[in-house]
């Protein structure tokens, strides 16, 4: 046992764990036919249209485009801006459509390998241990959702790592502040270079970024309750740092401004050109060019198709049978792309129970922790970003379901940038409960949790036993999926009984 405890607070464990997901989501992006189920030929699409420019401002808009709704005037511009270059790179050299898309997909792969580095040093700088950390990213791999989500062209890939990032940036400002210290003016110019970032890439970033600033506002209240840290002296702090630092860093950290102030400016050419900071489609095309845009045309439908008898439930029925249990299906299910017409395949229902019952001991944990005033500032931390964003996620889906009375755009990847916090405070919270018990015993209990979670069909398992056939490209990759499937089905607990 006390080998097993060695093993996970290792380096050499995250490297299997990084292993694993990177074998389990480039076997998803090599086989699986485009488009995948998760927007990907929208995000294709609009980087395409971004490849014709060299700069994101000032692209004509076509009556074409209305298809990728907003198009260009999206806020959430960055990911498609940035990929369309090595987009560019891929057909100058005359590579094939399919071959370009699977190089994408390796990127966006990429994009969450880096995300699951960072939020490793986030966590282990917080002063998380090591075993705890390294099982709550092992965890948050597991879900099928995350791993599938890796493999397509999307932006959430893209904002996992600037999250990440914001979150590394926010430990060391948090440790400087508990420790009596000023605020350091390099990690607060680059973690506001990092949330201009964030909300370039997706404007759903938002509340992460208003969650981010509730906290910095508690840094600079317990600066002055434990230490008597004004904002004066802050700032003095600032200045003393600026006219000290090199040139070079000085230079720095203006391109870095005029950098991140130049992409997140799109709002405000959206707001002068559009009256909107965020453009919906109608405001960009005609009402007639936007039916080719599925999402607005479906709300469209649904609006005029409402019944007029249509009473809402009340926004705490609708969390409880709507929006938790449709978060659940779909961070847990397999779908297919829009050639195969969303075919979707429901979760196995002993992987949900499992998440859901692990999700219910670490909410009890982490609750129990609270009233008893014994949780750690991380932990308050991530549940203030979880609070924040899901009640504005919910409250904001919540609004659609009541004006096109069906619970829509209810996707658990929406989740997906959380997972990593909320797990370790989840297990850190647990841990500290069962301070008594032995980590050996701990380890492996962890052990037991994570192989019945592969026998319930974890990860990239749930994908490859219930996808079909023609979800795959031809030859290989059908005849690769048939020989996975058939091995897996023996593992799997409901092929099994």
């Amino acid at each position: 046992m006390g080998r097993l405890l060695t093993f996970m607070r290792s380096v050499w464990f995250f490297r299997i764990i990084l292993s694993l997901f990177f074998i389990s989501s480039a076997w998803i992006a090599l086989a699986s036919i485009y488009p995948m189920a998760f927007d990907e030929e929208f995000h294709y699409g609009l980087l395409q249209i971004y490849a014709g420019s060299w700069l994101p401002y000032g692209i004509t808009h076509t009556s074409d485009m209305a298809q990728y709704g907003a198009a260009t005037a999206d806020a959430s511009y960055l990911f498609h801006y940035l990929m369309s270059f090595p987009y560019r790179m891929l057909d100058a050299v005359g590579l094939a459509n399919d071959t370009i898309i699977i190089a994408l997909r390796f990127i966006n792969i990429a994009f969450v390998i880096v995300a699951l580095a960072i939020f490793r040093r986030a966590f282990l700088d917080a002063g998380v241990g090591r075993a705890t950390t390294h099982v709550a990213l092992a965890l948050v791999t597991t879900v099928p959702v995350f791993t599938v989500l890796a493999a397509h062209i999307n932006y959430d890939n893209l904002l996992l790592p600037i999250i990440a990032w914001c979150v590394l940036l926010i430990v060391h400002l948090t440790k400087q502040a508990y420790a009596g210290k000023p605020l350091r003016l390099r990690e607060s110019l680059l973690l506001a270079f990092a949330v201009l970032i964030g909300m370039s890439v997706k404007y759903a970033f938002l509340p992460l970024a208003l969650a981010m600033f509730v906290w910095l506002l508690w840094l600079v209240v317990v600066s002055y309750r434990k230490h008597k840290q004004t904002i004066s002296s802050q700032l003095t702090n600032y200045k003393t740092e600026w006219r000290t630092a090199s040139k070079r860093a000085r230079r720095l950290a203006i391109g870095l401004a005029v950098i991140s102030l130049f992409f997140a400016s799109h709002y405000v050419t959206n707001a002068l050109s559009y009256g909107n900071p965020i453009p919906t489609c109608e405001q960009v095309f005609s009402e007639t060019e936007c039916q080719a845009y599925g999402p607005w045309y479906r709300n469209q439908l649904l609006v005029a198709l409402k019944p007029a008898s249509f009473q809402p439930v009340t926004y705490p029925e609708y969390l409880a049978t709507e929006w938790f249990p449709g978060m659940t299906q779909r961070l847990t299910f397999a779908v297919a792309g829009k050639t195969n017409d969303f075919q979707t395949e429901l979760p196995f229902p002993a992987l949900v129970i499992s998440y859901v019952s692990l999700a219910v001991v670490g909410m009890i944990a982490f609750t129990i922790q609270l009233i008893r005033r014994r949780s750690s500032w991380f932990m308050m931390f991530a549940g203030l970003l979880t609070l924040i964003y899901a009640s504005v996620l919910s409250v904001k889906l919540y609004g659609s379901y009541v004006s096109t009375a069906e619970p829509i755009a209810i996707n658990g990847r929406y989740l997906l940038p959380l997972l990593p916090l909320l797990t370790v405070a989840f297990i850190q919270a647990l841990r500290n409960i069962l301070t008594p018990v032995s980590s050996r015993v701990l380890a492996a209990v962890t052990a037991l949790v994570f192989a019945w979670l592969i026998v319930c069909g974890a990860g990239a398992i749930t994908y490859i036993v219930l996808a079909h056939e023609h979800w795959f490209w031809n030859d290989f990759a059908q005849s690769t999926h048939s020989a996975l499937q058939a091995f897996f089905e023996r593992i799997v607990l409901p092929y099994r009984y």
